[in-house]
């Protein structure tokens, strides 16, 4: 029974029915050590059963391993859980390609023809994340799901990631996800505490803080749980203990099983009532909790026969005893510690030269049941005996060990790098380091392959440039090329100067004859870094690798150039848009793996894009991302499909499609250059749907570190420019607006229609809005950047509203507004045209004929939900008299209130907090909260219940 957790559990159950109704949550419930974290957890789980009896529930536990980890650990007991109730074969069949993948880390879905490719480790890694979301939402759509998660403090880097994207990417299915951690274990470096802040900002994610229990919930919980009784003789003693016991469940009860032997005296501390409670049973039992206490929270039955060394009916008679005392808990192969405090009090209570004869012993028996005991993974026992031998002080075996773990684990690299690093620490003390593990440059190689997947690559590049130093290119070229085209990789991904030096660099040590697959790789790579930093050249780089490609039979890096050579074709000035196009489509011919045929999708749904055909360019990354998401690479390639598909909806007027897209890809937190590609939609969507200007300036002043021309290319920069230039539109700067978009042009290293075009369109936009102060020579700048081929659909889309701002008139804008309807461009252009038109016509004097134009752009701006185009059409029919502004009929008792802030008001009246308004509304938490001041003032009330209860009144 529990006592006093009323309140928590209401809670829970509140979750619960939102969860279960198709609106996933988390529950992220914190304690100090022995709260009731566990009891409150299990109370409630048989509440659920109770009310739905098909309600599933899976469970997984972090592990400590003295700072080692083993990757994944809980969650390779959430698939166990699910491999019980449901069966492996469903499993597999529900994990589609990802099977193979997902049985690295549970070896009954793991299907023996088809092993997993581990050749790209982050592609593996990805794969592994949204298998496992995928059997998760399986699941929940079979039955209502739990999903639980203990002790997040012990959890290794690994787990906390793929949490973290399961935490983000599961919103509409019902499950609800139970996190549990220890508050006392979070000292200020805690790798826990960061984690804990980044989630915590999820609309998704609520706290549930467990503190002491009152003093009269204790005295029920002890008296409930037999442990005393309130007669008159025990009265007392549940007095002394309640007041003793500081409120913690766990210590309270402690602390009356340890007074059962008849001593008034209570223990001063837990530590000594648990050790009070172990000095209870014999001396061989107490050895053998102390022995376990080392192994972890739970050890397998065949381990700990290994290392007692005792006769079975001796060992039995021992563990029957702890077992028997309320110590340790049985499962069905081995046991485990009742409460984790009690593990961690007996391995603190062992002396120095304990310790380490017991991590030899633990490390011996290990290697005598060797690898094919059917209880534990390769990679789990290499890493336990790495641990094992470490803590014992052997160096030699901890050196071998930590090596043989970290290569063997595929897919945990942050436990991996700091395997490696153990290994590098210990080089200069071993005997023989390059008879175990190789050459040292190979294992700073490594090291820093691992860095990389695991997210670290300011760490990566450390580590190559220490294996560089190791290096000499004058005797191992071949070895120093190949650590050089790892660098450049790092500094493109770090968007650092040096990209192309480096390439080149690599290319000068690799031989051109005979060709290599060496030779077709370095040059496919450079070929392709070119498309970004140099894309003249990379037509001509991307010939030469397809040459040395086929030459030596490498399919896949044939396909990548013809890519690359396909892209450059297609999208350049005065290139050929067809042939470029017939390349990408035989690169995707030539698809020989994922990787290349999704990288050809991508590519392809992008220049297509570039080019104007915004259908087609939709529909190609529509089904790029679905066949991204059954690779399981939805957080990668998914995410660059959703934002290409975003880049042609905006581009068919579908804005909030695009807003759908951008928001989903946002929340699966993509990395590195996808982030920038997301948040510059973001920033569009914002302005021009949301008119919200200081949001849109906050996303473009982040993004700004990131437009570097000569480290990324024109690919952000550009675009990034361009948003900045619009902003200055929207705020009535048309003169910054103009030296933004034409400087930026300015410094283009190459013309190319689809990024120069629209740039050209806004110097042309800023042109015609600053008729009376405009420089004089940006009439003869914007003509000399209007070179492109006519018969582009892009620029036949863009051409008429330039010609038409330079050319000033009302027949010209007559003209552009047929013209731009016919050749399909961008609803949100020809609504602009449209109100540029109804300003030249009431300069002219044709009232009606202006007011009908108007009208034309402000049913488009309502139609598709752009409140930039409304707010302009509003202040042009305000100031000319012609058209009375449209928007919510006004409220005496809500007076001056915005559209934007009747929104933010309602949010307030649902009881949403500022954070929590930023997040529906894709705007910050700083501007939800300006929002909420400017209400509290205009409607001239004291806080936001009145606020909430004046809208309430009306509505």
């Amino acid at each position: 029974m529990i006592v006093g957790r009323q309140a928590e559990l209401a809670l829970l159950g509140r979750l619960r029915d939102a969860a279960f109704t198709g609106d996933a949550g988390t529950a992220l419930i914190g304690g100090e050590a022995g709260v009731g974290k566990t009891t409150a957890v299990n109370a409630f789980i048989a509440d659920c059963l109770q009310q739905r009896s098909d309600t599933a529930v899976i469970r997984g536990e972090c592990v400590p391993l003295g700072g080692d980890g083993l990757p994944y650990a809980p969650i390779v007991g959430l698939l166990r859980d699910l491999a019980d109730q449901v069966g492996p074969e469903l499993m597999i069949e529900w994990a589609g390609g990802a099977a193979a993948d997902l049985g690295t880390l549970l070896p009954e879905l793991a299907i023996a023809d088809e092993p997993a490719d581990l050749t790209q480790q982050q592609q593996h890694r990805l794969r592994i994340f949204e298998a496992v979301v995928g059997l998760v939402e399986r699941a929940a759509r079979q039955t209502p799901l739990l999903v639980v998660i203990e002790d997040l403090h012990w959890a290794d880097d690994s787990s906390r990631h793929l949490i973290d994207f399961m935490l983000r990417a599961i919103t509409d299915v019902p499950v609800l996800l139970i996190l549990t951690y220890r508050t006392d274990e979070l000292t200020r470096r805690h790798p826990l505490r960061p984690f804990l802040g980044e989630i915590g900002r999820l609309p998704t994610v609520h706290r549930i803080e467990l503190g002491p229990l009152s003093d009269a919930d204790l005295e029920t919980l002890i008296i409930n749980t037999a442990v005393a009784s309130p007669g008159s003789d025990q009265a007392g003693l549940i007095k002394r203990v309640v007041r003793a016991s500081g409120g913690v469940p766990y210590f309270a009860v402690e602390l009356v099983r340890a007074s059962a032997g008849g001593s008034n005296e209570l223990p001063e501390t837990l530590r000594d009532t648990l050790l009070l409670r172990v000095s209870r049973v014999g001396m061989g039992c107490q050895q053998m909790l102390r022995t376990l206490a080392l192994g972890g929270n739970r050890v397998e039955h065949e381990l700990i026969a290994e290392v007692s060394d005792l006769p079975d009916d001796q060992l039995e008679l021992i563990l029957r005893e702890a077992v028997d005392a309320n110590l340790l808990i049985a499962d069905r192969t081995g046991y485990g510690f009742r409460h984790a405090l009690m593990r961690e009090v007996l391995r603190d209570d062992l002396l120095p030269g304990e310790q380490t004869r017991l991590h030899r012993t633990y490390a011996e028996s290990f290697e005598r049941l060797g690898d094919n005991s059917d209880l534990w993974q390769p990679s789990v026992r290499a890493v336990a005996l790495a641990h094992h031998w470490y803590a014992a002080r052997d160096n030699e075996r901890a050196f071998r060990w930590s090596v043989q773990a970290a290569r063997l684990l595929r897919s945990g690299f942050s436990e991996a790098l700091r395997l490696y690093e153990r290994a590098l620490e210990l080089w200069e003390v071993v005997s023989d380091p390059e008879q175990v593990a190789g050459p040292l440059v190979r294992v700073l190689q490594e090291a820093a392959e691992a860095a990389v997947n695991a997210g670290e690559p300011e760490r990566s590049l450390a580590l190559l440039e220490e294996a560089l130093s190791c290096t000499d290119p004058a005797t191992d070229p071949l070895w120093t090329a190949d650590l050089l085209v790892d660098k450049a990789r790092r500094l493109q991904a770090l968007i650092r100067p040096g990209v192309l030096e480096t390439i080149n660099a690599a290319m000068e040590l690799v031989p051109v004859d005979p060709p290599s697959r060496r030779l077709a790789d370095v040059l496919t790579m450079r070929a392709n870094m070119l498309l970004l930093l140099d894309k003249p050249a990379a037509a001509d780089a991307a010939r030469k690798a397809i040459d040395v490609a086929r030459a030596v039979g490498a399919t896949g890096l044939e396909a990548h150039a013809r890519n690359t050579l396909g892209c450059a074709l297609a999208t350049m000035a005065g290139a050929d848009p067809e042939a470029g196009l017939a390349e990408l489509r035989r690169a995707g011919e030539l698809n020989s793996n994922e990787r290349v045929q999704l990288r050809q999708i991508v590519n392809l749904s992008d220049t297509l894009t570039m080019l104007g055909r915004y259908r087609e360019a939709l529909d190609i990354a529509t089904e790029g991302r679905d066949i991204a998401v059954r690779y399981g690479r939805e957080r990668h390639s998914g995410v660059m499909m959703a934002g290409n598909a975003a880049e042609a909806a905006l581009a068919l007027g579908d804005w909030a499609r695009a807003r759908e897209l951008v928001e989903w890809a946002l929340r699966l937190s993509p990395p590195g250059n996808h982030w920038i590609h997301q948040r510059r939609l973001l920033a569009a969507i914002v302005l021009w749907a949301d008119d919200d200007l200081e949001t849109t300036e906050e996303v473009l002043t982040d993004l700004q570190r990131f437009s570097q021309l000569e480290v990324n290319g024109p690919q952000y920069f550009v675009a990034i420019r361009g948003c900045e230039a619009e902003l200055a539109l929207a705020q009535g700067n048309p003169v910054l607006a103009g030296e933004i978009a034409l400087s930026t042009l300015d410094v283009m290293p190459w013309s190319d229609p689809g990024h120069d075009l629209p740039l050209v369109g806004v110097a042309a936009m800023a042109y015609g809005r600053a008729a009376d102060i405009r420089p004089a020579d940006w009439d003869g700048r914007i003509r000399s950047r209007l070179g492109f081929d006519p018969t582009l659909p892009i620029t036949r889309q863009w051409l008429p509203l330039i010609s038409a701002e330079l050319e000033s008139s009302t027949e010209r804008w007559l003209s552009a507004t047929s013209a731009m309807r016919s050749e399909g461009s961008p609803p949100h252009l020809i609504g602009y045209a449209w109100l540029r038109l109804a300003e030249y016509q009431a300069a002219d004097g044709l009232r009606e004929e202006s007011r009908r134009s108007a009208g034309h752009a402000r049913e488009l701006a309502e139609r598709i939900g752009l409140r930039l185009l409304a707010r302009w059409v509003d202040e042009f029919g305000t100031a000319s008299g012609l058209v009375r502004p449209a928007g919510r009929r006004a409220d005496s008792s809500l007076p001056g209130l915005t559209a934007r802030e009747l929104e933010v008001l309602a949010l307030v009246a649902d009881g949403l907090s500022n954070r929590q308004i930023g997040e529906r509304l894709v705007i910050s938490t700083k501007t939800a909260s300006v929002h909420v001041s400017n209400i509290l003032s205009k409607l001239a009330v004291g806080n936001r219940a009145e606020a909430a209860a004046r809208y309430r009144a009306q509505h």
